[in-house]
C-alpha cells in the first residue's frame, strides 16, 4: 500500500475560480440518496486500474456508497456540498465531501471520473463547485488525503490551491 498525504485549502477569504462551462449534454447537481447505485458504479469504474484500486467488487462499491449516504455513519456525506456531473442518467464525475471530525473541517473524500471522461476538466469543475458550496456555508478550511503517486489527484488539488502538509 502506498503512503497517503494530507492536503489543506483555506477557504476563508479565498477566491474560488468560477467553474468552466459544462459541455453540452452534461448537468451538474448535488448528490441525492437516489444516486446510490449509479454512484457505486461510477466509483468502481473510476478506481479500476488506478493506484488506489485494491480489487474491489461492485458489492464493495455499493457498501462504500451506502456508508456515504448513511445518516448513522460516523462521517455521513455532506450531500448539499457534494457535486455530480451527469450525462442523462449516467454519472460521469463526482466530488464527494464529508465531515472530518479529527480535523473539525470537511474532507473531500472522493473526486472520481469515468475513464472515458477524464482529461476533460470535469474533476476541476466538480471540485470547484463543491469548494464554492462549502465556502458559502461558512467553512473556513477543507482537507483531502491523496495516495502518493496519484499524479492526477495531486495535480487537481494543487491547481485548486491545496497545499500538501509536511509529515509530522
Amino acid at each position: 500500500m502506498h503512503p497517503r498525504h494530507e492536503y489543506v485549502l483555506t477557504l476563508a477569504g479565498s477566491a474560488i475560480p468560477d467553474a468552466a462551462r459544462l459541455q453540452e449534454g452534461l448537468a451538474m447537481r448535488t448528490v441525492d440518496p437516489a444516486d446510490l447505485m449509479p454512484l457505486a458504479d461510477l466509483m468502481l469504474d473510476a478506481y479500476r486500474n488506478t493506484i488506489d484500486y485494491e480489487g474491489e467488487s461492485m458489492a464493495d462499491a455499493v457498501t462504500e456508497a451506502q456508508r456515504y449516504f448513511s445518516s448513522a455513519a460516523e462521517e455521513p456525506g455532506l450531500l448539499g456540498r457534494s457535486v455530480l456531473l451527469a450525462a442523462g442518467a449516467t454519472l460521469q464525475c463526482a466530488c464527494l465531501v464529508q465531515p472530518w471530525p479529527l480535523r473539525q473541517c470537511p474532507l473531500v473524500a472522493y473526486v472520481v471520473c469515468r475513464p472515458a471522461s477524464k482529461r476533460q476538466g470535469l474533476a476541476s469543475i466538480a471540485l470547484a463547485q463543491s469548494l464554492r458550496l462549502l465556502q458559502r456555508h461558512g467553512c473556513g478550511e477543507v482537507r483531502a488525503v491523496i495516495t502518493e503517486g496519484n499524479v492526477p489527484s495531486e495535480r487537481l488539488f494543487s491547481r485548486a490551491g491545496f497545499r500538501r502538509l509536511a509529515v509530522a
